[in-house]
């Protein structure tokens, strides 16, 4: 299983109002598409202003890429399936040693984000110790 961190801009596509567990939507797949496949671990980032630029949940991918009509360009349909109580923001995932060498953070300008397996454990770990609902991984799934 791979885990991504899709983001957004408030501009575009506001997470603060857009992300409603239970419903599925399509993102862009502008790079990593060859990583995605259904089941796979998303969470779901907004860029922009500090105040509000973080993650806001989490959910799966529910297809495999495909051209999206209209697009000229490979979306991906995720299912939400959590919206945090508190946003997990930047500067507090910056500020963790292990987190800061993201690649949303050394190069953000894209939409798709593929995580290390050593990076998605210790993002869970971040988000669960912040009182949030973390995905059941089985044994041996990253």
């Amino acid at each position: 299983m791979n885990v991504f961190v899709f983001q957004s801009v408030p501009e575009r596509y506001d997470l603060r109002q857009s992300i409603r567990p239970g419903t599925t939507d399509t993102w862009y797949a502008t790079r990593y598409r060859s990583e995605m496949h259904p089941g796979d671990l998303v969470f779901f980032w907004m860029a922009g202003d500090e105040h509000f630029r973080g993650l806001y949940g989490w959910g799966r991918i529910a297809s495999k890429p495909y051209l999206k009509a209209g697009w000229g360009s490979h979306g991906v349909d995720v299912s939400y399936v959590v919206k945090f109580e508190k946003p997990v923001m930047a500067t507090s995932l910056r500020s963790d040693a292990q987190l800061t060498d993201m690649l949303i953070f050394r190069a953000p300008q894209a939409t798709n984000f593929l995580l290390s397996p050593e990076q998605a454990k210790h993002l869970i770990r971040f988000v669960k110790k912040r009182g949030e609902e973390i995905p059941q991984l089985r044994e041996g799934e990253l």
